[in-house]
């Protein structure tokens, strides 16, 4: 099926986890990556075994949230805080967003190196590559997962998103000529976006359920019959109990996009 629907996030923590599963159960959503640095990683592994989805897992690499794997990096404030967590300062400044000294890029390899590695040892085989804040978008990361290249098999590999309209035209081109290189890495879809992006590409607004539970507009179903197309999730509960990607319910986005992709 050309249409991919990926929840990010899976093994932050055990409300999170719950929702995935959830999420799983109920056909909303392929695929989830995980973060196994943080505390919900070895139940996540756990309740991905108990419900058969392992082979469904990639892994969502991690610059920016909670502590690293590595000690080097630690000491590096361009990307962790005193106490060693993550506190994205890099992610913050566009300089640092495009380009890094050298040996902050060989700390980042060596913390992806091992962040894979883990996967790897607790189970997971599918090296469907992405990042929380799509940091592996950032140049420097971007050169740290190409030098890791030689050494893992990476299954697939997610795009700058490009599933939107609008933005500098610099911007616009540094994602056309970093998507082209990652399409060297691995596999990858050709447009990728969050359910949101989706709806304003077609220029549907998001924030009117009546608009979200509309018949699909023609042009989104030929481009998602027509292309392969990842959608990003982030499964959770509002304080409703209420099962929603970020804010809007995942029921009313299985309703527009699932049952319609077998018309």
């Amino acid at each position: 099926m050309p249409l991919k629907v990926n929840a990010d996030d899976f093994g932050k923590d055990e409300a999170v986890n719950r929702a995935i599963c959830e999420a799983f159960a109920n056909g909303y959503i392929d695929t989830t990556t995980l973060m196994v640095n943080m505390p919900g990683a070895d139940e996540a592994y756990k309740l991905a075994s108990v419900n058969g989805f392992t082979g469904r897992v990639g892994i969502h690499l991690n610059l920016t949230e909670g502590m690293p794997l590595t000690t080097a990096i630690r000491n590096n404030p361009l990307i962790c805080a005193p106490d060693g967590s993550f506190n994205a300062a890099f992610y913050h400044n566009t300089k640092y967003r495009l380009y890094m000294d050298d040996q902050s890029v060989d700390m980042i390899r060596e913390e992806l190196d091992a962040q894979i590695a883990l996967f790897l040892d607790m189970g997971f085989k599918n090296l469907h590559i992405d990042s929380h804040h799509h940091v592996h978008t950032n140049y420097p990361v971007y050169r740290a997962i190409k030098q890791l290249k030689s050494r893992y098999d990476y299954a697939y590999i997610r795009l700058s998103r490009n599933l939107y309209r609008g933005g500098s035209p610099f911007n616009a081109a540094y994602k056309v000529m970093l998507n082209s290189a990652l399409k060297h890495l691995a596999p990858t879809s050709r447009y990728f976006g969050s359910y949101r992006d989706l709806l304003e590409y077609f220029s549907i607004d998001p924030g009117r359920p009546g608009a979200r539970a509309g018949e699909m507009p023609p042009a989104m179903k030929r481009l998602i019959s027509g292309s392969e197309v990842e959608i990003m999730v982030h499964p959770l509960y509002n304080a409703a109990g209420v099962l929603v990607d970020t804010d809007i319910p995942m029921n009313e986005e299985q309703r527009l996009l699932k049952p319609q992709m077998t018309d």
